[in-house]
């Protein structure tokens, strides 16, 4: 078969830039999914009919047959002169099959390719050009602080300088397995074990890129329903076996999930340098399926490719990122730049979006802003923004005597993210369209903290998962809290019952020991250590979004949909006979995304199942004990997180019947994505062009 004859069979720009490919293998058709276009493409290809991918090495690739499980490398050219014939794999299961390191071209005597176990500690290799049949060798690995351990390997396996590294653990690795290589084919098979630098409910990958490896772990959260929320790079040091952790990935680009993992320069890749696509490893199990986009350098994330076809149950069905084959200097069109106004705008009560166009005025400046009466300065802080206001009383000294009128300000939620590429946090006025940055050098240890939660403009942070802390980031007011007992990573939710000004403030941290005990950890003025109470866990097993503290209570949903409430008074917790307005449980394993909040003593909820569906809003009416939906929120502007959501009273007539999310609607960061009620209407109407910082929170800016 020529060249230009199996050019088209495959793709359009298939040889240009990276592709994801599915071979089903009981079907006639394949899937090609372009992440830069965001598309989708089924072929028919006769070579692949029937066949899994299982690896690939350059251009070829590792096919077998899902039913005769005749296995074979083939070349990209689809040529049948340039086929290689391996030994059957009839005597493994593919379910037990995990990823494939292939040493050099199967083309070469020299060529090995090694098989990893998936949920089982074995390891099959062979020599394409020399063996006829499979060698199998079991190993019995236990960690030696945790002798009871059952963890098996996980799949996953690079080949980095001559030696073989898997990763270890249950469905999160905790280590890696190294193996020489040479060691396994002699016969004497020796391993060491390095651990990973972190415990996170996540996703480890391991992916080479020229003479370094590196450790990704892409964290996920209960309050995200499986989406990617923190990204962490490590980088190894061959030298003492350790891990560095990096904030840059060296300008590369890195494709994670799937079969392997591999990495390219921004050149060869065509895109953006530091950025990592990774395939969302739920399987269907939670909302989210389908590649996504991490900056690092922003540390922002979006979905750029959904699968529209459920990634398959089944492991066989395995999913495999394909390299370009040439470089296309102009493939970085491809990646297509999001072509969004970035000036300030309104939004008409048809949901439509009017920019404002600019307008110069002749200003009198010959008499002094001191002749401004007083009274007339203090009239203007109530219709001007927080930072107007802070900039108005330093115009001269007889306007500093108003500055105690600063708090009636209007001062409406921003949006608080961090980025790797500074030492300040980042604030995003939505209502003004303006951004602010707060220098951190101040605290010491500003860069890579986790934020958990906000109440009247204070933050609940962390740092390392060792250290717990309340931070006023406008006032620089600090409270360190104490040690805590358990991991903060894995806690599933925190809140705040109010001001950390307050005397009467209380930290609440929700956290699952296991599946039948549920913890709950509170905090106080005054205290050195955490109380800590456990509960049967009736509760669920995870909350779908933050609890919200009011009236004394704290008010919390169960997985299941049911209300509960903790009395921090009366330490007790119990179940209301309320249900969620819907069922937050679809089809028995896609959960609802769910927001929580309290506006002037009434308890919002919102429901959203799929990126593009309707929002529904619902108020609990307390008398009844149930919740009633409304159609429209003219009084309040609602703005949504997975970690604090608020209602406040509405600042302008534009934003009646508007909701902020905590993502962006352009690739520059100047405008946020929302969501207008009474037209069920998105700005962006597309969601392949929301950026959400993955370490961001709604603060309300106090002073």
């Amino acid at each position: 078969m020529g060249v230009s004859e199996c050019e088209d069979l495959f793709p359009s720009g298939f040889s240009d830039q990276p592709w994801l490919m599915q071979l089903h293998g009981g079907s006639e058709t394949q899937e090609f999914m372009d992440p830069y276009n965001r598309c989708i493409v089924e072929r028919n290809i006769p070579q692949f009919t029937g066949k899994l991918c299982l690896g690939f090495y350059k251009n070829w690739l590792l096919l077998a047959d899902k039913l005769t499980k005749e296995t074979f490398f083939l070349h990209r050219t689809l040529d049948p002169k340039l086929k290689v014939c391996l030994p059957s794999l009839r005597s493994v299961s593919f379910n037990y099959l995990g990823g494939c390191v292939i040493s050099s071209s199967p083309a070469s005597k020299k060529c090995v390719v090694s098989f990893v176990g998936r949920r089982r500690d074995f390891i099959l290799y062979c020599r394409p050009k020399l063996n006829v049949r499979w060698t199998k060798v079991s190993l019995s690995i236990h960690d030696s602080e945790n002798p009871d351990d059952q963890h098996r390997f996980t799949g996953q396996v690079v080949r980095f300088k001559g030696k073989i590294y898997i990763l270890h653990g249950s469905l999160v690795a905790f280590r890696v397995v190294v193996i020489n290589e040479d060691s396994l084919l002699n016969g004497d098979c020796s391993w060491t074990i390095i651990q990973m630098p972190n415990r996170i409910d996540g996703w480890y990958h391991l992916v080479v890129s020229g003479n370094d490896m590196f450790s990704v772990l892409v964290a996920t959260s209960n309050l995200r329903r499986g989406l990617p929320a923190t990204c962490t790079v490590h980088r190894l040091e061959t030298s003492d076996q350790t891990w560095e952790h990096v904030e840059s990935i060296g300008g590369c680009v890195f494709f994670l999930g799937g079969i392997q993992n591999s990495a390219l320069t921004a050149t060869q890749a065509g895109t953006q340098r530091d950025c990592i696509y990774v395939v969302n490893q739920n399987y269907g199990f939670l909302h989210g399926e389908g590649v996504y986009k991490i900056c690092m350098q922003d540390q922002t994330v979006s979905l750029c490719l959904s699968l529209k076809k459920p990634i398959p149950t089944e492991w066989i069905c395995k999913l495999c990122w394909l390299m370009p084959t040439r470089v296309n200097r102009s493939s970085k069109g491809k990646c297509k730049t999001l072509s969004f106004t970035h000036s300030i705008g309104s939004y008409k009560s048809d949901g439509t979006h009017v920019h404002k166009k600019e307008e110069k005025h002749n200003i009198d400046i010959s008499r002094p802003w001191a002749d401004l009466p007083v009274e007339l300065v203090q009239l203007l802080f109530s219709r001007l923004n927080l930072v107007d206001c802070l900039r108005l009383s330093s115009i001269c000294k007889a306007w500093n005597s108003v500055s105690s009128h600063i708090q009636d300000a209007m001062a409406y939620p921003w949006l608080m993210y961090s980025t790797n590429d500074s030492c300040s946090w980042r604030f995003f006025d939505p209502i003004h369209g303006k951004e602010y940055f707060i220098d951190t050098t101040w605290l010491g240890f500003g860069k890579n903290l986790t934020f958990h939660y906000s109440k009247d403009g204070w933050v609940l942070a962390s740092k390392e998962n060792k250290y717990l802390f309340l931070i006023n980031p406008l006032t620089r007011e600090f409270i360190s809290l104490p040690a805590p007992d358990f991991d903060i990573n894995r806690s599933t939710a925190m809140s705040l019952s109010s001001s950390p000004a307050n005397s009467d403030c209380i930290v609440f941290v929700v956290f699952f020991n296991d599946l039948q005990v549920l913890e709950i950890s509170t905090w106080s003025h005054g205290e050195d250590e955490w109380n800590k109470l456990s509960f049967n866990n009736e509760f669920g097993y995870c909350m779908p979004c933050n609890p919200v503290f009011t009236s004394g209570e704290l008010y919390c949903y169960k997985f299941n949909g049911e209300l509960s409430v903790y009395n921090p008074t009366k330490k007790t917790l119990q179940t209301f006979e309320i249900k969620a307005p819907i069922e937050m449980v679809v089809g028995g394993d896609r959960i609802i995304q769910c927001h929580f909040m309290e506006s002037r003593g009434d308890m919002i909820t919102v429901f959203r199942e799929r990126a593009k569906d309707r929002l529904r809003i619902f108020k609990l009416d307390r008398p009844q004990l149930a919740w009633r939906e409304v159609f429209g929120v003219e009084d309040v502007t609602i703005f949504l997180n997975h970690k604090t959501s608020l209602a406040v009273p509405c600042p302008e007539k534009r934003c009646r019947d508007l909701i902020y999310f905590s993502g962006f609607a352009d690739e520059h960061l100047k405008s946020n994505a929302s969501y207008t009620v009474e037209t069920n209407e998105y700005y962006p109407e597309d969601c392949y062009h929301i950026r959400e910082p993955m370490n961001c929170i709604w603060v309300e800016p106090r002073i």
